[in-house]
């Protein structure tokens, strides 16, 4: 009888720690996305949307919210667990973490 917590297992698309940092590199801020799901855990990596990911984005999330998700996804993917893409519930976890790269920022006005 086992006791205590399992490890779960990493899918990452059999990235390496130096690939991983290469991204941060080149992109400057990049991000990894992590979904749980049961024992397993699935990581993507992405960059930050350009501005014109972020209008593709908003043009089509006018008619479908799913298919803009796909745009941003696709647009700053970088690499990772390929279920992620492919698994529709694993996609939906991801879409909620982007979007609050989308919506993350808060500005301030100040006075002068």
């Amino acid at each position: 009888m086992k006791t205590g917590k399992q490890t779960p297992t990493i899918f990452n698309g059999g990235l390496t720690e130096e690939q991983v940092a290469a991204f941060k590199q080149k992109h400057r801020k990049s991000f990894a996305v992590e979904v749980q799901d049961g024992d397993e855990v699935h990581i993507g990596y992405f960059k930050r949307p350009t501005l014109e990911t972020i209008k593709a984005v908003t043009k089509v999330a006018k008619t479908d919210e799913v298919k803009a998700g796909e745009v941003m996804f696709d647009n700053c993917w970088l690499g990772g667990s390929e279920e992620l893409r492919t698994d529709a519930l694993l996609f939906m976890a991801v879409q909620k973490q982007l979007g609050t790269v989308l919506n993350g920022f808060q500005g301030l006005i100040k006075n002068l």
